[in-house]
């Protein structure tokens, strides 16, 4: 989940929202760039972007671009990008501008998913098509605050026999971006509490079962020992801050408890 953060106290802020009711009301929702937090930098690799770094999970042709670098914190993509996820054979880091075509290698046996990140270089529009078909897009623009990191997305794309075969990143002519890539085994997503079931049951989402979703869901990363902070509680879209990134906890709670009740009050919130 993507969310503009503090070193030690990330925020569910008004990004995540829109994002959230994006992915609700279109099929294929743009990912909007979000800054990457540089919380997590313990483990960074920095790729040269004259070329591509290949394993054995994949194989790929790019348009090259000329040097250049960015850093990954492989900690992170973990930790905040793909909480809970199992990478599987060795990722595929390439750079490119216009269309870049990564033809994907076999998939390995317990891979379920194919983990993405597109990361832009230069500030723009990027499309990105799975086996031919037009998937999503990242857009990145101008950050006076931060002008050497544009920002970026990462998702996760379902896996079967069939495919994904091949990614496709198209930008505009010099625009530049970079490409991660894996085959990777997410976590289960639990299915609904039964109160978040029941609550949601007529198809309308009150206040007050917004109020107890979220309730549940700060009573469930308690549990498991994080801390929840309430910023506004009597505000309209409630704003809270976990203590740190805190991973698969985050996405089992909110999973659980919450999800679906914040997406439904925040869409009618639209009305």
């Amino acid at each position: 989940m993507m969310s503009d953060t503090s070193p030690h106290r990330p925020s569910r802020n008004a990004v995540l929202r829109a994002e959230l009711v994006a992915q609700v009301a279109e099929s294929a929702p743009p990912h909007t760039a979000a800054r990457t937090s540089r919380i997590a930098v313990a483990s960074v690799l920095a790729f040269a972007l004259a070329g591509a770094t290949t394993g054995g999970a994949v194989a790929a042709t790019a348009a090259l671009t000329p040097p250049s670098s960015v850093a990954i914190s492989m900690d992170e993509m973990l930790m905040y990008s793909f909480p809970g996820t199992e990478f599987l054979g060795t990722p595929l880091v390439v750079n490119g501008s216009e269309e870049t075509v990564i033809e994907l290698g076999p998939r390995p046996e317990n891979a379920t998913a194919l983990a993405l990140s597109v990361r832009c270089i230069d500030p723009g529009r990027y499309d990105v098509s799975i086996d031919g078909v037009e998937d999503s897009w990242v857009e990145c623009a101008d950050d006076a605050d931060d002008p050497e990191n544009p920002g970026g997305a990462s998702w996760q794309q379902p896996a079967t026999d069939e495919g994904p075969q091949s990614v496709t990143v198209s930008g505009s002519s010099g625009d530049r971006y970079l490409v991660w890539i894996s085959w990777s085994a997410p976590p289960v997503t639990p299915e609904p509490s039964q109160e978040q079931a029941d609550a949601l049951a007529d198809g309308v989402v009150t206040r007050d079962e917004y109020l107890a979703g979220l309730d549940r869901y700060i009573a469930c990363m308690e549990a498991s020992g994080w801390s929840v902070g309430v910023i506004d509680r009597e505000a309209e879209v409630v704003d809270y801050r976990i203590e740190a990134i805190s991973g698969a906890d985050d996405l089992r709670c909110y999973a659980a408890e919450f999800v679906e009740l914040d997406i439904a009050w925040q869409i009618s919130r639209e009305d």
